[in-house]
């Protein structure tokens, strides 16, 4: 066996084990000898392998509603394993490397400055220290405590994960790793959601019955597993060496999100689609565009009521309201915003709109400019419609260049643009889950290293049937002119 299927089946059987160590701390509810068990075995597993905790931790962050209570603390499993992680990365940095103990710390200090220099590194930090400067002038003083919350949730330990990611990038396989336990941790929430369904649970709304799963409620549900689902639908369309596993979890996902019923996720599916299909053959193109149609046409005649009521006193219209509602906001304090977590506080008591005081405690804007702008004030704002630019201007040159060779890196792209799509009516980064599985989206479309792509699962999509690519026919790829 070689040296990189042995890398592989030893990463696979941490991924397990500490998978099972991560949903069974998530599934406890109190301190008990049980959870000081998981709560140890965790911890050695981190000095063994780091980054099979790491992905364990990747794996359950859909699991992050259901935290367990420690030392009068609660603390999800997805949280709880990403500082085990960096917890055994130190330890290996510091203890378990070659050398002496000074030149540990040498080494250690240089990968640090060196890991400053990948622009998702700083893109993190910059974002982690605006909100930690915002944390300490809250709009509300007496609520610091939820904005210190938020910030944790969605910019430190975010930055944390890709300082790991960057740490550990040249393992190899790493990225693949990464999109699997993703993926593995959507199906499981999936299978938990149809399951209860089945058994009867699920959220009545207009006409239907919505499912939940281990989520509050359907929305937060479809927020999460449709950037799930369009990342492994993708990569198993462009990479025929994960069909036979990433294919069966992708319909599992699949099923799941329609069976919430959210129309921001078929907003989400629509731009996906639209983006695959675009240089697509044109018997492909129609063939695709029926099946949408078709499966809007089913969603209809299953609930009517809620797929056509958009602005008749439905949602659509609470959208309207709450978006004006935020304008005002952002009006009122322009620069500074009101910082994390504190829109309730300043919705409820002074920008609420008669029309929709049946959801007068929305946190969010419903909008994801909007949101960091409320939250981060302007510097948030302009960050985030840079880090959209990016993204849209990269997605515009990769779907020009129809074979562009990164099966995964792609499939990630379209992901990261579908939540942008469906985060312009809904929350798409302030809860723990979306923020972490946003930085992994990007990490993946953007973050791995050219110098592992061979060993991340990366393919040519012109053997996959794709086409032909046309990237190096690009001009900064030709030779010189002479």
């Amino acid at each position: 066996m070689s040296l990189l299927a042995t890398d592989n089946l030893r990463a696979a059987l941490l991924v397990a084990a500490c998978s099972a160590a991560g949903f069974a701390f998530a599934g406890l509810a109190e301190v008990s000898a049980s959870t000081l068990i998981v709560v140890c075995g965790v911890l050695v597993l981190s000095v063994v392998s780091p980054i099979g905790v790491l992905l364990a931790g990747i794996a359950s962050l859909p699991y992050f509603y259901r935290p367990v209570d420690i030392a009068g603390q609660q603390v999800a499993a997805s949280e709880f394993l990403l500082l085990a992680s960096a917890a055994g990365t130190l330890v290996h940095g510091v203890l378990l490397a070659d050398g002496s103990f000074p030149h540990r710390l040498v080494d250690l200090w240089q990968r640090l400055t060196s890991s400053l220099r990948f622009p998702l590194m700083l893109a993190s930090i910059t974002l982690m220290v605006l909100g930690g400067l915002l944390v300490a002038f809250p709009f509300d003083s007496s609520q610091r405590a939820e904005s210190l919350r938020e910030w944790r949730w969605t910019l430190a330990e975010p930055a944390i994960l890709i300082g790991l990611l960057v740490w550990h990038r040249r393992t190899p396989s790493l990225a693949k790793f990464v999109a699997i336990a993703l993926v593995a941790g959507g199906a499981i929430a999936s299978s938990h959601a149809l399951a209860d369904f089945l058994l009867g649970g699920g959220v009545s709304v207009g006409g239907v019955t919505r499912i939940a799963g281990p989520y509050p409620h359907p929305n937060a549900l479809a927020l999460m597993t449709i950037r799930i689902t369009v990342l492994g639908a993708l990569w198993a369309l462009y990479d025929p060496r994960v069909r036979r596993y990433i294919g069966p979890l992708t319909i599992v996902l699949f099923v799941a999100v329609a069976a919430t019923f959210s129309r921001g996720a078929m907003l989400a599916g629509f731009v996906a689609t639209a983006i695959v299909l675009f240089n697509a053959p044109r018997n492909v193109q129609y063939a695709g565009g029926g099946t949408v149609a078709a499966a809007f046409g089913l969603m209809v005649l299953l609930a009517r009521d809620r797929m056509l009521d958009l602005f008749s006193g439905g949602t659509g219209s609470l959208r309207l309201d709450i978006w004006s509602s935020a304008l005002r906001m952002i009006d009122d304090r322009p620069v500074s915003g009101y910082g994390p977590d504190q829109f309730l506080y300043a919705y409820l008591p002074r920008y609420v709109e008669p029309t929709a005081w049946g959801e007068r405690f929305t946190a969010h804007a419903h909008n994801f400019v909007f949101d960091f702008w409320i939250r981060l004030g302007i510097i948030g704002a302009a960050w985030v419609s840079i880090m959209v630019l990016l993204c849209l201007l990269t997605l515009a040159r990769r779907v020009r260049d129809t074979g562009e060779p990164r099966a995964l890196g792609f499939a990630a792209l379209v992901a990261l643009t579908a939540t942008i799509a469906h985060g312009l009516v809904d929350n798409a980064y302030f809860s723990h889950d979306l923020a972490m599985s946003c930085w992994l989206l990007a990490w993946l479309a953007f973050g791995t290293r050219p110098d592992v792509a061979t060993a991340e699962g990366e393919i040519d999509i012109a053997r996959a049937g794709v086409g032909r690519s046309r990237l190096y026919r690009l001009p900064s790829m030709r030779q010189p002119h002479r």
